[in-house]
């Protein structure tokens, strides 16, 4: 019976068996079994008799070893043959094996690691057995088979076998197996290793045999439990071998350069003397050195040295015309360089020689990156062994290793099987849906490192092949099924689904192939010219799509021939292309078989990319801000390929089918992707990470920022999301903590403002008290919420539904009391110590207290209406509020002088006192009663000047906050004379806006005011002074808010009126003004006489008119006008005296302080003119006050006395200057600060001009007594 037949039977046999059991008819089944039985026997009678009769070459060394052989495959189930290239090992065996009686009752396959070797050795056994091909020998290979029903020889790849363990999963098909080229260890081989080890003692009919080169045979013998080991010795001559290591190997990660094509050229030398005719095949890393290395023979070797001699190149990527010379010799010498291609495998013709340069590009798969690398890594010892062999088949052969025999010893024995570098993912889901169990208990060779399962089923689940228990998910069974990687199977399921099926079709056929486009190394330009029409720039994935398009449409119109001509015309590798379209149509054929929809019609590029995506996710990238590179999954960086569309473009986000590690790690097969799709497609990938949960009284929920990463990579840095959908029950914390403990909730429930009310009467306490500790914590708070409110409620919207469900009753669970919100211990704060208004200015001004140390508002703030600013005192505010006076009297005691502080400790104590010592004293300025009391209270001198109130925390004194019309802040501040500075004008304007029109009067020139009262009462209750205004030109009328400005206005109105009533005295006057020359030429250094006269014309009608203030009706004003006129000229006259006596006497000190004695004593001089600037300057006369003029000639007098004395005594002038000085800055201090200048100050300053009389000219006498004591006592009076 046939291994198919026989399997059949097993199943329908045992089916005989249960329906005996269950005593049912069998009559019919058994009927069924027999015919197969007679009818499966006739067919293996029928091919024993047509089997073909094998003929053999004796002089193939596996011949002389014929007897053996088939004693071993008719002995045993396993045998292992081991020969070198050339031993005949792949045509002869299934030749043996059909002598041996195999292949009768089923296919003898033969497996093969490349395509080209399968449809090579078909060719050739087909020949051998003089039988067409298809007929007794046939072939599969991807996509690509040519059988018939009367083959006995089946050769293929080892990848169709592997598949069709999805539909044969006994291999009934086969009677026997040859695994070709094991040493090898592909994963392709590794893996039906391990599954023939488990099948075999299940198909104990089933003959396999292993064939290697002799490498490594006992690990294949003693994995299937001591199979034989059979050697045939290769067919071959010895083979020389020198060693010579190039000058520089130092760079084992890319070695090249000039030093490793110099080591070739020499080489190419020193055979070409051994034999000038014999071709050289040379071993080198990759494509880019072969093409170096051509360019380099070319020229270093150019003239006789390379005369007659071809040098081709040999790699994968070759077009086939280029690759038909390397098999196709011609008469010319030729050197061949090429990748590791030509090591085992394929035969090239005619070599004498071997170069070996000792690396090559070995696919590795990292699994920390996730990248299949290629990078050059220095070959093992088998692996030389194998590329010197190549040169021993015709004669004797050299082998040049380009290295030194120490370098050999030291290198692997053998080649790292591909199962342990590479990624496992295609061959893990393959076990999962066969139902092999787990890969961790497959019987491989040598079974794979955990890391690299590891890292395969992570690959899996990241392509939602499996589940988070690494089982095996619907969509993962479907994605085995497709004869494709796992990730182009996941791509074309995801198109599927997106009804782009067609198009992924198309691109997972072409990314399972070899580039169809060629770029020729002497035609690269022609080939991008030709090849640019179908670039996109913004992604390589629809260049394919163009290209299959065109090339489809061109197959259609133009015959088979053309076809490959326009190919080849247009740089297109036309068996490529097929490969291409087979492909396609294989694809096809399996999507139809799964009823896929195939609509023909083309997707949208968005949808194609998703797809694309689906199985490229971790092979994603997002553009580095500072270079040209790009960050992927895991910490990796890479590199747009020069290849790509997207060269240069360099998108934000973008993905590629491949990552490839050569030189530099290069993205190949690109597109340009929104993030947004990789949030979409990896939802089961990505990390998500809330942080910073807050509540959003907008939104009437708890919201946070989400950061998304994918393996690493940051999709969104920053996103606000619902954190309710993250994690409820913090959600709820945040809500009650939030919305209910702090108020932030928006609700018409009666419930929040009742307990903002509550809330805001205790925090008020706290405020007041300067003490965080009379309302409860927060903790309390949310107890009392979280003990009512449901755990499904964490939001505005929740609650709200919630709370519509209650009762009025229920409802009032949720108002808060006293009981609730204070502290057990916490006691009131009464209302007289921390008082809710200020009586000031004859107004009520509302006080907020604020408990915040170091925020701008700590402390009690006091609101003033703009109108009312100038009524308020400065002293008065002082004394802040009772509760806080005892804390502001310690605090000034603790910054006085320390002479003074040692007298006064424990400043509490003294406080105390303090304190009731100033009971009585409300009425004055705190400071000054302050210094006062102290004085008594310690015996010291205390000046207010000492209590520096500027000094003391911020909560002990009183901001003013100064408001407008409609309530806003128009300033605040702590120092209220500054706010009176900068707002007076504006308060004064706004309080005489306030009051009624009968005061306001504007543009009057006689007295029309009737009589003015000095005092009324507005509307509001609030005292004003009634006063004129000057308007230069005019007199008006106003309302002042207080009595100072009010006097001060009218004075200067009434003087204004009293101008406008004798213009004609007055210009009598200005040309009659008796100041002689001498004066006005002593007065022309520091001004003009119309400006000197002017101010005398000022200072004698203020002495004329000195009733100003008491002039309020019409009557008292023209009694002013008539004496006035009757006594200005005299008292100007008198004044005029005064100035012709002084004015030369300050000529003579100016002049004499210009003089040589400015070099002699410079900070006497300097002292003398600025005393001189203080006594005589424009408009001096008008701001002394009476009585004082007459001095001035007495202080000029003493400065002409100083500077007679100073030249005879400097030592003792400099002492006396030092006494002044103290007082003398004092003075400008308080000016400079905004001390009121009143009488008391006016006192003062022309008290320290008295002294310096005392000090300087004694004999000149005093206006009174004059002392330090006497000064103290003025300064005190001044209060500042």
């Amino acid at each position: 019976m046939t291994a198919v037949d026989a399997a059949w039977c097993r199943k329908r046999l045992a089916a005989l068996r249960g329906r005996k059991r269950r005593r049912q008819p069998i009559d019919r089944l058994a009927g069924q079994l027999a015919e197969r039985v007679e009818q499966s026997r006739a067919r293996v009678a029928k091919r024993v008799e047509a089997a073909p009769t094998p003929r053999y070459d004796p002089a193939l060394p596996i011949v002389a070893h014929r007897d053996e052989l088939l004693e071993a495959i008719r002995d045993h189930q396993v045998i292992v043959v081991a020969g070198e290239t050339g031993s005949g090992k792949t045509t002869q065996l299934p030749k043996l094996c059909l002598e041996a009686g195999r292949g009768v009752r089923g296919l003898i396959g033969c497996t093969q690691p490349r395509r080209i070797a399968a449809r090579a050795m078909a060719d050739r056994v087909a020949e051998e057995l003089a039988s067409e091909l298809g007929r007794w020998v046939a072939y599969q290979v991807r996509f690509r088979e040519r059988s018939s029903p009367d083959s006995y020889i089946k050769f293929m790849t080892d990848g169709i076998l592997l598949a069709e363990t999805a539909a044969d999963p006994f291999f009934d098909r086969y009677d026997t197996l040859i695994i070709d080229e094991a040493h090898e260890r592909s994963l392709n081989i590794d893996f039906l290793l391990g599954y023939l080890k488990r099948l075999l003692p299940r198909r104990p009919d089933l003959k396999l045999i292993i064939t290697s080169a002799t490498i490594d045979t006992e690990r294949f013998a003693d994995h299937f439990d001591g199979a034989p080991i059979i050697e045939v010795s290769g067919r071959g001559y010895p083979v020389d071998l020198i060693y010579q290591p190039i000058t520089d190997d130092s760079d084992k990660e890319d070695p090249g350069g000039r030093d490793l094509y110099q080591g070739i050229a020499d080489a190419v030398v020193r055979l070409g003397k051994a034999d000038p005719a014999g071709d050289i095949l040379v071993f080198l890393s990759g494509e880019r050195e072969i093409r170096e290395a051509g360019d380099f023979l070319r020229r270093r070797l150019a003239g006789g040295q390379i005369r007659k001699t071809e040098i081709l190149p040999l790699y994968a990527r070759l077009s086939s015309a280029e690759q038909r010379r390397v098999f196709h010799p011609g008469e010319a010498r030729r050197i061949i360089l090429s990748t590791n291609v030509a090591e085992t495998s394929l035969t090239v013709p005619r070599i004498r020689f071997v170069i070996d340069s000792g690396y090559a590009r070995i696919s590795r798969y990292s699994h920390r990156s996730r990248i299949q690398r290629l990078p050059i890594e220095a070959i093992s010892q088998a692996s030389a062994n194998q590329r010197s062999g190549r040169c021993g088949r015709l004669a004797p052969g050299i082998c040049v290793r380009l290295y030194g025999e120490d370098d050999f010893n030291t290198r692997p024995e053998y080649t790292e099987p591909e199962i342990l570098r590479t990624s496992l993912a295609s061959v893990i889901l393959r076990m999962l849906t066969m139902g092999l169990g787990a890969v961790e208990e497959f019987p491989f060779v040598d079974p794979p490192a955990p890391r690299m399962i590891n890292d395969a089923y992570q690959l899996l689940f990241e392509l939602s092949a499996i589940d988070g228990s690494r089982s095996v998910t619907d969509l993962g069974k479907r994605l085995a099924r497709w004869p494709l990687d796992v990730r182009l199977a996941r791509m074309v399921e995801e198109g599927a689904r997106r009804g782009c099926l067609e198009d992924l079709m198309v691109l997972a056929a072409a990314l399972s192939i070899q580039d169809p486009r060629e770029r020729p190394l002497d035609a690269q330009s022609a080939a991008d010219q030709a090849h640019e029409r179908f670039r996109d720039e913004g992604s390589d994935f629809l260049t394919l799509l163009k290209l299959w398009r065109y090339l489809r449409e061109l197959r259609k119109s133009i015959s088979g021939n053309q076809f490959r001509k326009r190919c080849r015309r247009e740089f297109m590798n036309w068996q490529r292309v097929l490969e291409w379209f087979d492909l396609y149509q294989q694809l096809r054929d399996q999507a139809r078989e799964g009823r896929l929809p195939l609509s023909g019609r083309h997707g949208d590029e968005e949808s194609i990319h998703k797809s694309l995506l689906a199985g490229l996710l971790s092979h994603c990238g997002l553009k580095q801000p500072d270079n040209p590179g790009y960050s992927g999954a895991r910490s990796r960086e890479f590199f747009i390929f020069p290849g790509s569309g997207l060269f240069g473009s360099s998108p934000r986000w973008l993905m590629a089918a491949e990552i490839v590690e050569t030189s530099r790690t290069y993205a190949r097969i690109n597109a340009s992707i929104r993030p947004e799709w990789i949030e979409e497609l990896g939802a089961h990938l990505l990390k998500r990470h809330c942080f910073d949960p807050h509540w959003s009284r907008r939104r009437g929920s708890v919201l946070a920022w989400e950061r998304v990463t994918l393996h690493g990579l940051v999709l969104v840095e920053k996103r606000r999301v619902a954190f309710a959908d993250r994690d409820p029950g913090e959600a709820r914390r945040i809500f009650i903590l939030e919305a209910l403990v702090r108020g932030e909730l928006d609700t018409r429930a009666s419930f929040q403002a009742h307990n903002a009310k509550i809330r805001a009467e205790v925090e008020a306490l706290e405020h007041k008290r300067r003490k965080r500790d009379v309302l409860t914590d927060e903790h309390a708070l949310f107890e009392f919420f979280d003990a009512r409110v449901p755990e499904s409620v964490n939001s505005s919207k929740a609650f709200e539904s919630w709370l519509t469900g209650l009762g009025d009753r229920d409802r009032e669970l949720l108002y808060l009391g006293h009981d609730v919100l204070m502290r057990e211990d916490a006691g009131e704060a009464p209302g007289e110590l921390f008082p809710d208004t200020l009586l000031a200015g004859g107004h009520r001004l509302a006080l907020d207290y604020h408990f915040e140390p170091g925020h701008p508002m700590d402390g009690v703030c006091v609101t003033v209406p703009l109108e009312y600013l100038n009524t308020v005192d400065s002293g008065q505010l002082q004394w802040l509020v009772p509760g806080l006076l005892r804390d502001k009297l310690i605090a000034l005691i603790r910054q006085l002088p320390k002479p003074i502080r040692r007298s006064l400790t424990p400043a509490p104590a003294f406080a105390d006192a303090l304190l009731e010592a100033l009971a009585d004293r409300r009425e004055e300025p705190l400071l000054a009663a302050c210094a006062t009391e102290l004085g008594r209270l310690t015996g010291l001198e205390i000046e207010m000047r000492d209590l520096q109130e500027d000094r003391l925390p911020d909560h002990l004194r009183f901001l003013v906050k100064v408001t407008g019309p409609g309530g806003d802040v128009l300033a605040s501040g702590r120092d209220l004379d500054a706010l009176q500075e900068s707002l007076g004008r504006r308060a004064q304007r706004r309080f005489m806006d306030r009051q009624g029109t009968e005061f306001n009067r504007d543009g009057e020139t006689e007295w029309v005011f009737g009589t003015l009262p000095e005092q009324v009462d507005t509307p509001a209750g609030v005292p004003a002074w009634p006063a004129l205004v000057d308007q230069e030109t005019a007199v008006g009328a106003r309302l002042f808010d207080t009595r100072d400005e009010a006097v001060l206005s009218h004075m200067a109105g009434v003087l204004r009126l009293l101008r406008l009533a004798i213009p004609d005295k007055l210009r009598y006057l200005r040309n009659h003004h008796g100041v002689n020359r001498e004066a006005l030429l002593a007065w022309s250094a520091r001004g003009g006489a119309a400006e000197l006269v002017e101010d005398l014309l000022e200072r004698s009608l203020a002495k004329t008119a000195t009733e100003l203030p008491g002039v309020r009706d019409e009557e008292a004003f023209q009694a002013l006008v008539e004496r006035t006129r009757s006594r200005l000229g005299h008292v100007m006259q008198t004044q005029a005296k005064l100035l012709n006596g002084l004015l030369p006497l300050y000529g003579q000190a100016a002049l004499a302080l210009q003089g040589a004695l400015a070099q002699r004593r410079p900070e006497a001089v300097a002292d003398m003119e600025g005393q001189l600037f203080d006594l005589v300057y424009p408009g001096f006369l008008s701001d002394l006050f009476p009585g004082r003029l007459k001095h001035y000639a007495r202080y000029l007098k003493a400065v002409l006395e100083r500077l007679v004395q100073l030249d005879q005594d400097p030592l003792r002038d400099a002492q006396r200057m030092a006494l002044v000085e103290p007082w003398w800055t004092r003075y400008l201090a308080a000016l400079e600060a905004g001390c009121l200048y009143d009488e008391a100050m006016d006192a003062y300053r022309w008290l320290v001009e008295e002294y310096r009389v005392s000090l300087f000219a004694q004999r000149l006498g005093t206006d009174g007594k004059v002392s330090e004591k006497r000064l103290a006592e003025a300064w005190k009076r001044t209060g500042c």
